[in-house]
């Protein structure tokens, strides 16, 4: 079994000292961040069970900075860490996903290794529309495709609009107008909203298998508004 992969935010010195002695204890992968700022730039594209936000890290940080904490915690499994040397390490759990256990055993058993890993960029949506082309079988010529829209998309899935008969776990392959390279991108479908039921638009929730890093960087850039 992979090992599930922690990033722990945590300014040089002597607590990010302590925490990762403590985590060599554990049979994780451990990345470390000195900000939160170098969260989101160095490490927004790496898929990843669990944070691990130093405190006093975060309380010298800027207010936007606090804002992508704010975004950590309402996406992954956070938890947050303080150390004394009489008290030893203190574990504070934060937001929906990181679970009531204060021991880092419990938040990376409990919490972490439930948790279905992913990219900070793929928690970063937008509600434009993009047109898109999109078939079961990648053989078959994209006149024949089915034309739809992708909707409340990231980096790493959409919703798409679809009233042909879909079941979670199918395959499909999409092809996205709006992007420079418009290879297909294969995708499963995780929920499906049938055609009839009322006030929803049907549709397909869908998480992207085959995306290329370039695909990936312009649909990042066009939620950021960089791209229209």
């Amino acid at each position: 079994m992979e090992k599930i992969r922690i990033l722990l935010v945590a300014a040089p010195g002597d607590n990010r000292g302590v925490y990762l002695r403590a985590l060599q204890e554990f049979d994780i992968q451990c990345d470390v961040a000195e900000s939160l700022h170098d969260v989101a730039l160095k490490h927004n594209k790496v898929k990843y069970s669990g944070f691990l936000i130093d405190i006093p890290t975060l309380l010298r940080s800027s207010a936007a900075d606090k804002a992508e904490a704010n975004l950590l915690s309402d996406n992954f499994p956070v938890m947050r860490l303080s150390y004394k040397a009489v008290e030893g390490i203190r574990c504070i759990p934060t937001g929906k996903f990181s679970g009531h256990g204060n021991t880092l055993d419990a938040f990376f058993k409990e919490s972490c290794l439930n948790f279905t890993a992913r990219s900070l960029r793929g928690t970063k949506r937008a509600n434009k529309v993009l047109n898109v082309l999109l078939n079961r079988d990648i053989s078959i010529p994209k006149s024949h495709m089915e034309k739809s829209v992708a909707l409340n998309f990231s980096a790493e899935g959409c919703f798409l609009y679809s009233v042909s008969k879909w079941k979670k776990g199918d395959t499909l392959w999409i092809a996205i107008m709006e992007l420079d390279d418009k290879a297909p991108i294969k995708a499963e479908v995780q929920w499906v909203v049938p055609w009839g039921i009322k006030s929803q638009m049907p549709g397909l929730g869908v998480n992207f298998l085959s995306l290329s890093e370039e695909q990936a960087d312009q649909i990042d850039a066009i939620i950021q508004n960089k791209k229209v």
